[in-house]
């Protein structure tokens, strides 16, 4: 009888220690990156959307500067969507900094463009809202 106790006793805490240690492990998976992120990404990047494709071109400049340009390129060669603004904002990965929206205006040929500068070195996150679908590119900042 004891050893049953001992068994059940020992897997439960093996179990626990699964779980915990799986937890742990996709904790820190998320805090690397995430579904629909592009971390690391050449660029330009293209995310596949509805009706189309978002080209966002994320640059460094001098110091912590940076610049955005987004693209959509419609399947169907429409310039309609050109007309939709991007809602483009900016958060340190692993850091509770709030989000940093990054003011975008429309170009004559279609395209949008932002830039800011980054608060401090280390990996940011761009998310890039268009026509309701959501994007994300990770970017590490020098």
């Amino acid at each position: 009888m004891q050893s049953n106790r001992f068994v059940l006793t020992a897997g439960s805490i093996a179990l626990l220690l699964i779980a915990v240690g799986t937890s742990i492990y996709l904790g820190f998976l998320n805090n690397q990156g995430s579904l629909g992120s592009n971390a690391s990404a050449a660029m330009p990047a293209a995310f596949d959307l509805t009706g189309g494709r978002l080209v966002i071109d994320l640059t460094d400049a001098d110091g912590s500067a940076f610049g955005i340009t987004a693209k959509f390129e419609s399947d169907d060669d429409s310039n309609d969507a050109t007309l939709i603004q991007p809602n483009v904002s900016m958060t340190m990965i692993g850091h509770n900094m709030g989000r940093t929206l990054v003011p975008m205006l429309r170009r004559s040929d279609g395209t949008w463009t932002g830039s800011g500068s980054f608060p401090m070195s280390g990996r940011w996150r761009f998310q890039i809202v268009f026509d309701g679908e959501v994007v994300q590119l990770d970017h590490s900042a020098p």
